[in-house]
């Protein structure tokens, strides 16, 4: 009997362990949102890259005044374009903008203490898929320096956000990127990967439907 019973804690014990260690697997693009304002957008998911990066705009004080006066227009926007029908809409590997870092660009990163005095918060502009707008002001948890494959560096803030990616919850941190020169706002890398339990398969795209888990 005895032996019996410690079979069964055995085998219940690894069930339980290879469900702990269970990981979704996802296409190389998928959607995803920024929490809290729900904000589509469309992802690639890098398992290459270090950190997470998105697209925004830093804005100054001038901007922010600008910004309160527009606030009626921009209140007009709304993000209610679905998950299906977005995904429909989307042409990859067309245009000019490349799909991943030329030459030129990040060859990797690293943390730098900067010697100026720099602002413990940024405030920026991040756009949706469906073209609203969100201000968000955030601490700065660090700075990270970004060096180039042809030389020099680009120093950028690194904020925590909270992402909804392929229908997994996840946050951590986000460096603020200028990404207009690439086809996708948000790159995902190995940090939220690893904390969503995402594996990446590469043939796929659009493996998840929904960005969140009960998206509508």
């Amino acid at each position: 009997m005895p032996r019996y019973f410690l079979l069964l804690c055995f085998i219940l014990f690894s069930v339980g362990l290879v469900s702990a260690q269970e990981t979704h697997t996802r296409g190389w693009i998928e959607h995803a949102r920024v929490m809290p304002d729900r904000l589509l957008m469309s992802a690639k998911l890098d398992s290459g890259a270090n950190t997470t990066s998105i697209h925004a705009e830093i804005l100054t004080d001038d901007e922010l005044r600008e910004v309160a006066a527009e606030q009626s227009f921009a209140g007009r926007l709304a993000d209610t374009e679905s998950d299906a029908s977005a995904m429909m809409s989307i042409k990859m590997m067309d245009g000019p903008a490349p799909d991943d870092p030329s030459g030129e660009e990040m060859e990797s990163d690293e943390d730098v203490t900067m010697t100026e005095d720099m602002p413990d918060t940024i405030t920026f502009r991040l756009t949706s898929r469906g073209g609203k707008d969100a201000i968000f002001t955030a601490p700065i948890v660090r700075w990270v320096s970004i060096r180039r494959r042809g030389g020099g560096a680009i120093t950028r803030p690194v904020v925590l956000m909270e992402l909804c990616v392929a229908g997994r919850m996840v946050s951590g941190e986000v460096n603020l990127a200028d990404r207009s020169g690439f086809n996708y706002p948000l790159l995902i890398g190995r940090n939220m990967l690893s904390e969503a339990a995402i594996s990446v398969d590469s043939r796929q795209i659009f493996a998840s439907r929904r960005a969140c888990p009960k998206d509508a």
